[in-house]
């Protein structure tokens, strides 16, 4: 019977938060160089927005990741900023750039107080790829 009360508590905890990025879409507001070097850092741009209402979107750990287009893995870095507008600095994978994405940092819990990361991707509105 604790076991039932403790997820009926957990699903009402955490259906908000879950609810609340639903409808959240990113938006790029710089100009990506799509040839940019390997290795070399580039500035990146973005907003979020409440697709129904317009409204920004905003959470703490917000972060842009830049896929490679070879083999090289993914680099990623933290986003600076408020009400929907964010600013990043990173780095430009080996291979070059093969994707963008935008995202929010979640974790997943485990019993016994394991965790994981659980990143929420945003839909791009204006996707240079």
């Amino acid at each position: 019977m604790r076991v039932i009360a403790a997820t009926i508590l957990a699903l009402l905890l955490f259906a908000p938060a879950a609810t609340a990025k639903e409808g959240v879409r990113a938006r790029l507001e710089s100009r990506l160089d799509l040839n940019a070097r390997a290795g070399s850092e580039i500035t990146v741009k973005w907003r979020l927005y409440i697709r129904d209402s317009g409204r920004p979107f905003d959470a703490g750990e917000l972060f842009v990741r830049l896929r490679s287009k070879g083999s090289g893995a993914p680099t990623r870095a933290y986003g600076k900023g408020d009400r929907g507008r964010y600013t990043a600095r990173v780095r430009v994978p080996r291979g070059g750039l093969g994707g963008i994405r935008f995202g929010l940092m979640g974790y997943r819990s485990f019993p016994g107080g394991e965790s994981e990361p659980a990143p929420v991707f945003f839909p791009l509105d204006n996707d240079p790829f």
